[in-house]
């Protein structure tokens, strides 16, 4: 069986190659690495009352089942089956830390400073953490190197398997520095997620548009650009589709160089962070779900694709739309998980007056009345149905106390707080 794809989307989807940051490969810098050790111990909590205190001036008690711990991460989490990943920056090192929905630290590693990039990926034995390292010297410099770990027990899958340098993104694709180190990235590779073995790599000499070029590497997807076509192909090397790049509103070489970002199991959403013309894709078939969005999401309890544009949809996995709402007025969709569609706290969840609102029932339509909308501002909607979503949930309350998260575990443990410093609020067992 190949591997599923990412489930996560919270690493930053950067093409710029900051050799010295993400590439692990700092000209004879030391190495402070170590494979995972076992923690087992219990991330800080507090009273997640006294962090609404801290971060809105307000008082209040928390539930005695909703906990939120602090991990330490110093940079945004990912996340796959309920378990997170982040680092703590020392003086001197990184210190990887994986915490379960429980707020349980389950395994550290180091790496050397140098070492930042990381990513969370899912294959059909389990997810996988991928960590950065620097191998025997070559020359005035460290070779770059990449393993996978078992995400929950931190034990060694595969690698250390040697990269041509930075992590780019768009899944495990790897790239050299631009000649003088400056402008494109050079030769691509990419790795299978369940094996690090090589599953396509480029040449120096390969032109954009004569040769197969890496774009992106998903779970079982890759996805290829040659003669004006984007195509994507599975890991034994059958091209699933073709289609002209310029139905994607880029040229082959532009497809290359913008962010992907994967949705759920099968999808990719391809377009800058920001921008509203972005495109979600099917990679089964290349098929366009839908287009002119700003965001999308996969929720796996309902099996529900969201998109954010004009209107708020919901798909099947296969693309047919299952419902439609229009966007609660001046809201943003925070998050997407757990069955809920949760909007930014400022925009979507407060009174005209900046009362805190409280969530009431739901419609089976997934449309409310004008007049209800202008009296009960959304906080949520049901990831299955569009319709509002109730409230008595411990995520719903943790949401009223501490603000919307960023991003939803399939488990209900939720990241808040800023991204680049997160807060983990626990799922109730």
């Amino acid at each position: 069986m190949r591997p599923r794809s990412t489930a996560s989307a919270v690493l930053p989807l950067t093409l710029v190659v900051a050799l010295g940051l993400s590439a692990c490969s700092g000209f004879g810098s030391g190495s402070q690495s170590s494979e995972p050790s076992t923690a087992g111990s219990q991330a800080p909590s507090f009273d997640s009352g006294e962090a609404a205190s801290v971060e809105s001036g307000e008082s209040g008690s928390a539930s005695a089942a909703e906990r939120t711990v602090d991990p330490g991460w110093d940079a945004p989490a990912q996340e796959a089956d309920g378990t997170f990943l982040s680092m703590h920056e020392n003086d001197d090192s990184l210190e990887y830390r994986a915490v379960d929905s429980g707020g349980q630290v389950l395994w550290t590693a180091q790496r050397p400073r140098a070492c930042s990039a990381y990513l969370v990926t899912t294959t059909d034995d389990g997810p996988i953490a991928v960590l950065m390292d620097q191998g025997s010297a070559t020359g005035d410099s460290l070779t770059p190197t990449a393993s996978g770990y078992d995400l929950t027990t931190g034990q060694k899958r595969w690698g250390p398997v040697e990269t041509p340098g930075a992590m780019l993104g768009n899944g495990l694709v790897f790239a050299g520095a631009p000649k003088d180190f400056i402008g494109i990235a050079g030769p691509r590779t990419a790795l299978d997620p369940a094996t690090g073995d090589v599953a396509a790599v480029e040449t120096e000499n390969e032109s954009d548009d004569a040769s197969p070029r890496v774009v992106a590497l998903f779970g079982e997807h890759l996805i290829r650009s040659q003669d004006g076509d984007i195509v994507g192909e599975d890991l034994d090397g059958h091209r699933l589709w073709t289609r002209a790049a310029e139905d994607f509103g880029l040229s082959a070489s532009e497809a290359r160089e913008v962010p992907w970002e994967p949705i759920g199991e099968t999808h990719a959403l391809l377009g800058d962070a920001g921008s509203e013309e972005r495109m979600l894709i099917d990679l089964d078939s290349g098929a366009s779900v839908d287009s002119n969005i700003s965001g999308a999401w996969f929720d796996s309890s309902s099996e529900t694709l969201v998109t954010a544009g004009s209107d708020l949809l919901g798909f099947d996995s296969d693309g047919t739309k299952r419902w439609n709402t229009p966007l609660p007025e001046n809201a943003e969709v925070a998050a997407v998980g757990a069955g809920l569609i949760v909007f930014d706290s400022e925009s979507g969840s407060r009174s005209s007056n900046g009362s805190r609102s409280t969530s009431g029932s739901g419609s089976s339509s997934g449309h409310d009345s004008d007049r209800a909308e202008t009296e009960r501002p959304v906080t949520a909607r049901s990831a299955r149905d569009g319709s509002r979503a109730e409230g008595g949930t411990a995520l719903l309350e943790a949401i009223e106390r501490l603000g919307s998260p960023h991003h939803i575990s399939e488990s209900g443990a939720a990241l808040i707080g800023d991204p680049q410093t997160p807060l983990l609020v626990t799922s109730r067992s």
